[in-house]
This record gives C-alpha cells, structure tokens and sequence, in this order.
C-alpha cells in the first residue's frame, strides 16, 4: 500500500505593501510625539502616563506592521495581524472564502471556513484592488485543493 502525503509547498509571505508602510507611519508619528512630549520636561505624573501609552501604542502599531502578512508553507497558514497571530493548518481548512465586504468600495480579503465552522478572515490581505485579492484567493485556493488531493488526513 502506496503512502501518499500532500506535495511540499514553498514556505512564502503574501503581504500588501502599501498598508504596511501607512500603518508603520502612523505608529511611527504617535510613537515620536509620545517620545517627544515625554522628553519636555514640563509634564506632570498624569501626563507621563498617558505620553508614555501614546509612545507605546506608536511603538507597537509600528513593529507589527513590519510582519503583517500571511505566511504559507506545508503545514497551512499564518496569519500575522496588528493585534494576533493565527496559525491554521490545511487539514483544519473546509474551504477558502472570497471575503467580498459590503458598500459602494468594498475592501474585501480571502477569509478561511474551518471544518469545525469557524470563519478566520485575513485583514492582513485586506485591499480594494480586486486584482490582488482575485490573485490571493486563486493562490490559496488552488494550494489548499492541492494539499487535500495529497493528504490522506483530509479525504
């Protein structure tokens, strides 16, 4: 009897540049007027408290916008948001989701429906360009049918 195990996947990063570089910014801005309010000198107890929130916020918005993103390999997904990681492996994935939001401009992102029900949506892939979504989603899409065409977990 013949094992079969799912073809290896390349380990590699889906990211979208553009919100990563406005959300390092912005971090970048609140973490500066936060050092800079701090270093015054003219602040009371309160105020140290409340700048040095303001430093740490900008701080972390900054760091975790440099590894957002959804890593994949051959044990499933990665997703790397502002607040949380997430990782799911392929044989807990029932199918890949569009994420299509609602409104005139939806910014929609490929979302994950796991067999137990669940919906992992991936705002680390969220854009309006319909392309780049399209273009992750058929990624995803065609690894997740690959891997379960392999895997005798999944079948």
């Amino acid at each position: 009897m013949e094992s079969t195990t799912p073809p290896p996947i390349l380990a590699r990063t889906l990211r979208r540049p553009g919100q990563r570089v406005a959300l390092f910014m912005v971090g970048g801005v609140f973490a500066l007027i936060g050092a800079l309010m701090l270093v015054s000198g003219e602040v009371d107890p309160a105020g140290v408290a409340l700048y040095a929130v303001i430093l740490a916020g900008g701080a972390w918005v900054a760091f975790r916008s440099c590894v957002m993103g959804v890593r994949i390999d051959s044990t499933g997904l990665t997703e790397r948001g502002l607040g949380r990681s997430k990782a799911v492996p392929w044989c807990a994935i029932s199918a890949i989701d569009t994420g299509d939001g609602p409104g005139p401009a939806p910014a929609g992102a490929p979302g994950l429906i796991l067999k137990n029900g669940e919906h992992v949506g991936l705002g680390a892939l969220a854009s309006y360009s319909s392309r780049a979504i399209d273009a992750d989603f058929a990624l995803l899409k065609s690894l997740h049918a690959d891997h379960v065409a392999g895997c005798p977990d999944c079948a």
